[in-house]
């Protein structure tokens, strides 16, 4: 019993802690930073360093893949966060928090590397109606099994 109130005040008193740093923090993620207040999107620093700093390694570690013949997704994952966050930093350092900027970069690199991933496809209708027909008459008929086999007194 003492263990676990004991628990219940430690998590309490880290998330408190962990939320009074995000407000109190300069640093937090979920605003603009002073600079970016002040300045406006550097779009031609962004471009200019996005393939540089990001696109251009990227490429790198994907031209060891074989991207043209089937959907690399699952081994290449790593190589892909990390572009996401090279392109989060970038985006932050120039002031280009605009998802746009990212969103055409990410396009881009999807009709390159990742053309030959499929789109996720709902069941056929069988499948479906495997699925939904139990839901559907289970309700409909616990009723009429609690009636019929009901004790009477």
């Amino acid at each position: 019993m003492e263990r676990s109130e004991a628990c219940v005040i430690s998590a309490r008193f880290i998330v408190c802690l962990a939320f009074a740093v995000l407000v109190k923090g300069e640093e937090n993620p979920w605003t603009l930073s002073k600079r970016c207040k002040r300045l406006p999107c550097d779009k031609v620093t962004f471009d200019a360093t996005v393939h540089e700093s990001c696109v251009l390694p990227f490429t790198q570690n994907m031209a060891t893949t074989d991207y043209q013949l089937s959907c690399p997704w699952p081994t290449t994952r790593r190589h892909y966060v990390t572009l996401m966050m090279c392109l989060e930093n970038l985006s932050n350092n120039t002031c280009c928090m605009d998802a746009s900027h990212r969103h055409h970069i990410l396009m881009e690199i999807h009709e390159v590397y990742f053309s030959l991933c499929l789109y996720m496809k709902d069941p056929g209708v069988p499948i479906l109606l495997l699925l939904i027909v139990p839901c559907v008459i289970a309700p409909l008929i616990i009723p009429f099994l609690c009636q019929y086999f009901k004790i009477s007194p």
